[in-house]
């Protein structure tokens, strides 16, 4: 790199830059941090050089040409001499985030001693200070370290009592039901500065929405693979589901309309009924006049308000509540309605009685869900099972265990109001089985099928789930459209189905994408392949046949 206007010659190289695949380690023989030093020590100009691979790692030349052993947290703004004290106004929007929360978990491990989903969990506390750093601060920040207290104990625990510890401690006080009041940042005060490097100069507020999904969800899936049937369902069906369902009510219905996911693990489907709201609340904004800051001011506030009385989660494992928590909070919020649960049970049963009060059968107008599936995790419990008309569909007696995703069905379908509708991911034998029928009997006589979607195989070929997925959509009928049904009497209605050949993964988990007929790849408008993903024409579509059908 060169100082502006001057010709691009070696004699004028100001900073070096080597770029390295992110599993390259900066103590690499070949390619790690010894290889950029020997380019700044054969270019007697060079001030400043900067290595990128699993770290991002600065070097300042000094006056005398020295280049120091230990790195700078990164290079000066131009103009200036060295890193300063972040403004907010100084902050950008994070481009590849992906990326830098990579590195920061990948440090995180290799450098603390902590398993994957520890690392997970120390890095999201940190992104929670930084985020609360920003929302708090209009002018000098708290959230960022100083080269020479990176490089020092003293410096390392300054930034620990002085800045991060406090934020921290703020908010655990704003988010109770997420971090227990004993919850600390137990990062050693290395990598705690390391980490504060990497995010100290992003605006994560001002980040969109999709980079940050796409960040925090790789996160998930890379850390949080779940071992008893749980698993993390990809941005795009979740996407075409909720677009499938909130496509059924008119506009002005959206913002009221309460939303519950029975097995909300990281919260995917949640978050997408958030961005889907977003869109719409934006656009209702915009339509109100006002410069582009107060349509934001406004359209956020309004949405967390939304959120927060309308959107609810369920699940049974603590880690994952706490990680859908964190997901919704740095969507919009609705987190606290998200409660660890056993959604077959009875409300009445649950531990949390707060659980109990706010979500209860029969009071949602929309459940998402895609439950555990899977033989290894059978539901075996007679007290469970007696509690639905499924485990004695068919049967003469209870029967003695099911799968979960079977019981599931149905456990969604208490929670829904008469006339709501629930979208559930669901394998491909519990619609074609013929030692399933009797879960389609008894789907045909409690609810109006309004949807089936066969999904590609690969579609979750990177989150470990079933090989034969599907979306079932269906409708909860009335007390009497459920006596029309019983009596075989329920007027005929039309069933939407697709068949989408791909889900933007190959069976590998690797992306796939549009290609011309000599085979090369079709670019988007931001010049970039696009990725083979027929799910959001299927939503597409759906809404077209059911404005037409309406």
């Amino acid at each position: 790199m060169f100082k502006p206007g001057v010709p691009h010659k070696p004699e004028n190289v100001y900073i070096v830059v080597e770029a390295k695949r992110a599993d390259v380690l900066p103590h690499d023989r070949e390619e790690g941090v010894g290889q950029l030093k020997s380019y700044m020590a054969a270019c007697s100009t060079c001030h400043y050089g900067l290595w990128v691979g699993s770290e991002k790692l600065a070097y300042p030349r000094d006056e005398k040409g020295f280049i120091p052993e230990e790195p700078d947290i990164d290079l000066p703004r131009a103009g200036d001499d060295e890193p300063t004290v972040p403004q907010f106004s100084d902050l950008v929007p994070a481009v590849d985030l992906k990326a830098t929360l990579r590195r920061c978990h990948n440090y995180i491990y290799a450098n603390q001693g902590l398993q994957k989903a520890e690392a997970f969990h120390e890095l999201v506390r940190l992104i929670f200070a930084k985020v609360y750093d920003e929302t708090e601060s209009s002018g000098p920040l708290r959230f960022y370290v100083r080269n020479e207290e990176r490089r020092s104990i003293a410096g390392q625990e300054r930034l620990r009592n002085e800045r991060i510890g406090p934020l921290f401690d703020a908010v655990k006080g704003r988010y109770r039901y997420i971090f227990p009041h004993g919850a600390r940042i137990a990062l050693n005060g290395r990598v705690l500065a390391y980490i504060v490097s990497e995010l100290q100069r992003y605006s994560l507020l001002q980040t969109k929405t999709d980079v940050k999904g796409a960040a925090y969800e790789e996160l998930v899936g890379a850390n949080l693979r779940g071992d008893r049937g749980e698993y993390f369902t990809p941005r795009n069906v979740c996407d075409m589901a909720v677009g499938m369902v909130l496509s059924l009510y008119p506009e002005r219905q959206l913002t009221s309309l309460r939303i519950l996911d029975t097995c909300c693990g990281t919260g995917g489907f949640l978050v997408s009924v958030i961005n889907h709201l977003r869109d719409f609340i934006g656009r209702r904004e915009t339509a109100k006049g006002g410069s582009a800051e107060e349509i934001g001011v406004r359209t956020q506030a309004a949405l967390r308000e939304i959120a927060t009385q309308n959107i609810y989660g369920l699940d049974i494992n603590p880690f994952l509540v706490q990680t859908c928590q964190m997901n919704l909070v740095m969507h919009g919020d609705g987190s606290a309605n998200v409660f660890q649960a056993d959604s077959l049970a009875l409300p009445g049963e649950w531990d949390d009685a707060n659980a109990a009060a706010r979500i209860s059968y029969s009071k949602f107008h929309v459940v998402v869900t895609n439950p555990p599936f899977g033989s290894e995790g059978v539901i075996d419990d007679p007290h469970i099972l007696e509690q639905y008309e499924l485990a004695r569909e068919g049967n003469m007696r209870l029967r003695t265990s099911m799968p979960p995703e079977q019981l599931f069905v149905e456990a969604a379908w208490k929670f829904l109001k008469p006339g709501g509708i629930l979208a559930i991911v669901l394998p491909d034998s519990i619609l074609n089985n013929p030692g399933k029928e009797f879960i389609r009997r008894w789907l045909f006589r409690r609810a109006r099928i309004i949807a089936s979607v066969d999904l590609p195989k690969e579609t979750f070929a990177d989150h470990g789930g079933v090989p034969n997925p599907s979306v079932l959509i269906v409708q909860r009928l009335t007390r009497e459209e459920t006596k029309l049904a019983e009596a075989r009497a329920l007027d005929p209605y039309e069933i939407f189905m697709a068949i989408p050949k791909t889900a933007g993964r190959d069976k590998r988990g690797e992306p796939i994408y549009y290609r011309t007929p000599d085979g090369l790849e079709v670019l988007n408008e931001d010049e970039k392949p696009t990725v083979d993903d027929e799910l959001p024409f299927v939503a597409q579509r759906f809404a077209a046949w059911y404005g037409g059908a309406g």
